[in-house]
């Protein structure tokens, strides 16, 4: 992250804490939905002249967490394991509050595409390999399936399994893709522009200060966080208004830094296009294979949402909050038995204030209800190629078989079904545009 455009420069390891918790070490979560359209019936959120056919993959951010980090000069740095007696990084209970919250609006919108309880056969959680984004799988699947909240007589609580990998080997969810050289070597050349070195060079006296209030220069997070405005404790003087807005100009830099120009659209194919794809590809396999799989849902990071935004050219310059939500609606026009990808439009919504209703969201150069096949060909220079991505200077195979979901036993059934025998498929390293294996 520090990368050659910080060495020697103040404000070198500075960004590091500033930016990496916020928009890049973070998260959000991933929820992918496929759901079965069943008699037609009327829905508030349905176009009357289309059926949604596959409920929106949703992409969201874990919810409120501890701080971090703290640092030397932090007012509350003695009080640390009584603030957050679960430990620096871990899940509040107000992200467990806004996780509930998030599943039951999930619920409402999608009541009449998802069973009023958890089938294995329908449903697929994968999370990555963090406690803070396991366990907002968890409370978000209890407001989605009231079954899996806490509080159920032991008769009827049932839990619901939650699936992750490694990190170190996740390569769906977890972005930037520090494993990457490819990807490290387009960040150093973004980081090394003129445009960028010179607006860095416009803060080094503030940072310099900065470093001196906070008694170190990796500073990032705990001014972002450790003071803990959010849980009602006092920021410290130095820290005002003036100083949070110029820190959030520095982080928007640094991500954009991450995601944007010089070499933006290898950048995404690198990181959140391989996601965008995966989400295309799951929608092919249960319409051309009539899968049962109602739901896979992804539950990640802010910079998961970050590189999947900026993959669809939607990064607006902001971090995503906690809980922060942005889904995908596929839908058919009724009287449209085909399966051409013409008959299919696409719709994105992005929930970022659990006050408000989610924001309608177009694809830059088609409508709101944009057709799948404009889509893809829009999308296309983001996603990884058919040949894989040149992390280390070879193609590769864009998701290895570790990041894979394996098909469900119900939709084995079927296939098997359908194909006479088929029987249980083997997910391959190559099998990220096979119609078989679900990532």
């Amino acid at each position: 992250m520090a990368g050659p455009g910080f060495r020697g420069h103040p404000a070198g390891l500075l960004l590091l804490l500033l930016l990496l918790p916020q928009a890049l070490t973070e998260g959000p979560l991933v929820f992918v939905a496929v759901v079965r359209c069943p008699t037609p019936a009327a829905r508030p959120f349905m176009s009357p002249r289309a059926a949604l056919t596959w409920s929106p993959p949703q992409v969201f951010r874990h919810g409120d967490r501890a701080p971090l980090a703290s640092y030397p000069t932090d007012p509350h740095k003695e009080a640390v394991s009584t603030l957050w007696p679960r430990g620096l990084g871990q899940l509040t209970g107000e992200g467990v509050r806004q996780q509930l919250e998030l599943g039951r609006f999930l619920r409402s919108r999608y009541e009449d595409f998802l069973s009023p309880e958890y089938w294995r056969e329908e449903v697929y959680i994968r999370s990555t390999d963090f406690d803070r984004t396991l366990e907002s799988a968890q409370a978000n699947l209890a407001g989605l399936f009231p079954e899996a909240a806490p509080g159920r007589s032991e008769a009827t609580w049932r839990p619901i399994p939650v699936h992750t990998v490694p990190v170190t080997e996740d390569k769906l969810l977890r972005f930037p893709t520090r494993s990457c050289p490819r990807y490290q070597e387009l960040l150093r050349e973004a980081m090394e522009a003129a445009q960028y070195q010179t607006a860095l060079e416009g803060w080094t006296d503030f940072l310099t200060h900065l470093e001196n209030f906070t008694g170190l220069s990796l500073v990032g997070e705990p001014l972002r966080r450790a003071w803990k405005q959010a849980h009602g404790l006092p920021l410290p003087s130095w820290a005002s208004p003036d100083v949070l807005q110029t820190l959030a100009q520095i982080s928007a830099l640094d991500i954009g830094a991450h995601v944007g120009p010089p070499g933006a659209a290898e950048k995404a194919q690198l990181s959140g296009g391989i996601l965008l794809d995966a989400i295309l590809a799951n929608f092919s396999r249960v319409q051309h294979l009539g899968l049962p799989l109602n739901m896979v849902m992804y539950s990640a990071h802010d910079s998961t949402l970050l590189a999947l935004q900026a993959a669809l050219g939607l990064y607006d310059g902001h971090t995503p909050p906690y809980a922060a939500c942005l889904g995908f609606e596929f839908r058919r026009r009724l009287g449209d038995p085909d399966d051409d990808a013409g008959n299919v439009t696409i719709s994105l919504f992005y929930r970022n204030d659990s006050a408000g209703l989610p924001l309608t969201l177009s694809l830059p150069g088609c409508p709101a209800a944009c057709p799948l096949g404009r889509f893809r060909q829009l999308t296309a220079p983001a996603r990884p190629p058919a040949h894989g991505v040149p992390c280390h200077g070879f193609y590769e195979p864009a998701t290895p078989a570790a990041t894979v979901v394996p098909l469900l036993a119900g939709a084995v059934a079927v296939l098997a079904a359908l194909s006479m025998g088929l029987g249980l498929l083997a997910c391959t390293a190559g099998c990220l545009r096979d119609w078989r294996c679900p990532v």
